[in-house]
């Protein structure tokens, strides 16, 4: 073996291929390069993906003008995405536990950048939503592995910080989104809002070819396992049935034979998916995951928080347009600390979660978001601005704090061999959480509406010129969003508990399991 000047080894071109991998993955693992380098181009996807999903909704009343397409039509530009993406992420989590995690990851970045590409070429709304779908099957590829090769390739002293700084990457990608969007699709179009993730999905393909190794991000892939078609057919039928139920049911139509027939099937396929998991040999997903407190309970603290502040996320720009007379771009300002709140707090947190029980960060965070929401629900038609930012930042200081150890304690639960799918259900979850919330914080509003005004529909928002004629349609918004910000501070109070119950980690033998976070 040669060494440079300074004492490092140098690997020889001369030596066969598979041993110059070993000796790299030996190299990297020596100088502890390699962990960063692999968070930097997970980083990428999570804010490529994550930019996505909040860039493209303030650029819909452009597409809508350009294309002279309904608002119905329309909303189907963020559904597909989203319908996708929820079916997806567990299949691809195990389809990279199978094949490597690399190339579904770099695939990925490939199929993402594609179908970005070609939504801006899109000439009508049937093409942009089909080029959506395509879109959203990158991003799923995507958004399964991150967290999973995170855990991999570091070790559980540094696993919290780097599971922080993928939160505050997504927290900076939301608060981003919204003002860049605006700015582009004044300045360039609504097509330059797809456009712009070419060049980032261009880095994302040369990082992820060049720096992930497939060794060390997928540490089981030697091991003899096959794909589970039927378990994953099962899981994109039921889970995109109850998005789409949920979706349609929440503008009042909870009765209509369409969305009955959309949640009596997820019901129905997803009753089967833990029957047919527990007869198959090499199952989509493991059951006896479940059997570990620290990834069920821990999951269900996730999608309870994530439940409860969608509310915040749906219902504060209305009261901020409808009710404090803010312009689009001035509720987009105004609600951009609470991403920023928890892009800093996230990484701080994260590396807290090394040193004390990640349970207790948890929790506390859990606390903070329920009694923000409890706060929120108390704004009135009268509140100024200063009393709407201490409340938005309450709440990412509170979400900040959850988030990242509640993301290292999971997947720090799972055995190495499962990290793929164990890092798909965690952001399914997250994904099904905002689903529901949203949905649930429609219906309370909604419903409040009907029951003081007699309409059903969020278009009465709207209704009438004069402040006589708003009068009561704002009242009945402002009772609305009180019992449903009251909703989700009680939904916070019962995560607490989940993360409370959830025990703390116990060592296992790392042939087995991924080595667990201390505490």
């Amino acid at each position: 073996m040669k060494y440079d000047l300074n004492g490092n080894r140098k690997v020889s071109w001369v030596e066969p291929l598979e041993r110059r991998e070993q000796i790299s993955m030996q190299m990297n693992f020596e100088n502890g390069r390699h962990h960063w380098w692999a968070l930097g181009t997970v980083t990428i996807g999570t804010f490529m993906a994550t930019l996505d999903a909040s860039i493209v909704n303030i650029s819909l009343p452009a597409i809508m003008a350009d294309f002279k397409s309904s608002l119905a039509t329309s909303e189907w530009i963020i559904l597909a995405y989203m319908l996708v993406i929820t079916g997806l992420l567990l299949p691809f989590g195990r389809l990279a536990d199978v094949t490597g995690r690399k190339k579904i990851f770099r695939l990925g970045f490939v199929l993402f950048s594609l179908g970005s590409g070609l939504c801006a070429l899109s000439q009508n709304p049937a093409q942009l939503i089909f080029f959506r779908a395509f879109q959203a099957i990158g991003a799923a590829m995507l958004m399964s592995n991150s967290f999973a090769i995170i855990t991999a390739v570091f070790p559980p002293e540094k696993r919290g910080r780097a599971l922080g700084i993928v939160g505050a990457v997504v927290a900076t990608g939301f608060s981003v989104g919204p003002s860049l969007g605006g700015f582009l699709v004044t300045a360039l179009g609504w097509r330059s809002v797809f456009y712009v993730n070419v060049p980032v999905g261009l880095v994302g393909i040369i990082m992820a070819t060049c720096i992930l190794n497939e060794q060390m991000v997928s540490p089981a892939l030697g091991q003899k396992k096959r794909f589970d078609f039927l378990g994953s057919a099962l899981i994109i039928v039921g889970l995109s049935s109850l998005v789409l139920g949920l979706t349609t049911g929440q503008a009042g139509r909870w009765g209509t034979p369409l969305v009955v027939l959309e949640l009596v099937l997820a019901a129905c396929t997803l009753t089967l998916v833990p029957i047919w998991e527990s007869r198959t040999s090499q199952p989509l997903v493991d059951l006896t995951l479940f059997r570990n407190r620290l990834f069920t309970f821990g999951n269900l603290a996730g999608f309870l928080s994530f439940l409860a502040i969608s509310t915040n996320a749906f219902l504060m720009p209305f009261f901020l347009q409808l009710s404090l007379g803010c312009s689009a771009f001035e509720a987009g300002l105004l609600m951009t600390p609470t991403a920023l709140v928890i892009a800093f707090v996230a990484p701080v947190s994260g590396w807290l979660s090394e040193r004390m029980d990640a349970r207790i960060l948890s929790t506390v965070g859990l606390a903070i978001n329920a009694g923000a929401l409890f706060w929120l629900s108390l704004l009135h038609a009268q509140s100024g601005y200063h009393e709407v930012l201490i409340r938005l930042i309450l709440l990412g200081i509170g979400q900040g704090l959850f988030q990242s150890p509640n993301n290292s304690s999971i997947m720090g639960s799972v055995p190495r061999n499962s990290l793929g799918i164990a890092g798909g259900f965690l952001s399914m979850m997250r994904n099904m959480g905002q689903v529901v919330g949203i949905a649930l914080a429609g219906s309370i509003l909604a419903g409040t509406m009907v029951s003081v005004t007699g309409h059903a529909s969020f278009d009465a928002l709207h209704v009438g010129d004069s402040a006589a004629q708003r009068a009561p349609v704002l009242a009945a918004f402002m009772q609305g969003m009180y019992h449903a910000y009251l909703v989700a501070s009680v939904i916070c109070f019962l995560g607490m508990w989940t993360s409370l119950v959830r025990g703390r980690p116990k060592p296992v033998s790392t042939e087995s399991s991924s080595m667990l976070p201390p505490g």
